[in-house]
């Protein structure tokens, strides 16, 4: 009986800390996905506060016509390591349509680049997207709300 008594004592133990590996291990996958999520975002403000982009003396501010620049730039598709870069203005409310020289600045969306593929994760933040507007003769810097979405490959951190 006593052997019985330790093998049922081993196998309780061994369940145990197959349940608790179990367990850390969901944990670290979830951590890992939580962790790609944040990297990502790192990346979009990084690339929005980068000289390609930004726009001067505005905090988180992309420079449109900057933006409408390195859209006819095919070098720079590789050079910022993600799939995809797209801004799309959420304030004030327009149709929605894509900006091309013909009717830029009435546009909505601005695709730099989006590479075709395995783009299967997005990451995105608010940022304002500006540009130089003139209004009686006066120039002035024009803000508006925006949303800057970058396309990653999945596992890609």
């Amino acid at each position: 009986q006593m052997v019985f008594m330790i093998i049922a004592v081993a196998l309780f133990f061994i369940l145990a800390t197959l349940f608790f590996f179990a367990i850390k291990t969901a944990n670290l996958y979830q951590e890992s996905i939580e962790s790609e999520r944040d990297r990502s975002v790192g990346l979009v403000i990084k690339l929005a506060s980068s000289p390609e982009f930004s726009y001067r003396g505005v905090s988180n501010g992309v420079d449109s016509d900057k933006l409408m620049a390195l859209k006819k730039q095919a070098e720079y598709r590789d050079y910022f390591g993600v799939n995809g870069i797209t801004i799309k203005k959420l304030y004030p409310e327009y149709p929605s349509t894509e900006c091309n020289t013909g009717n830029y600045p009435n546009c909505t969306e601005i695709v730099l680049f989006k590479k075709e593929g395995d783009t299967a994760q997005s990451a995105s933040s608010y940022v304002s997207i500006c540009r130089k507007d003139i209004i009686g003769g006066r120039a002035y810097d024009k803000c508006e709300l925006a949303q800057m979405i970058i396309q990653t490959r999945e596992n890609e951190f």
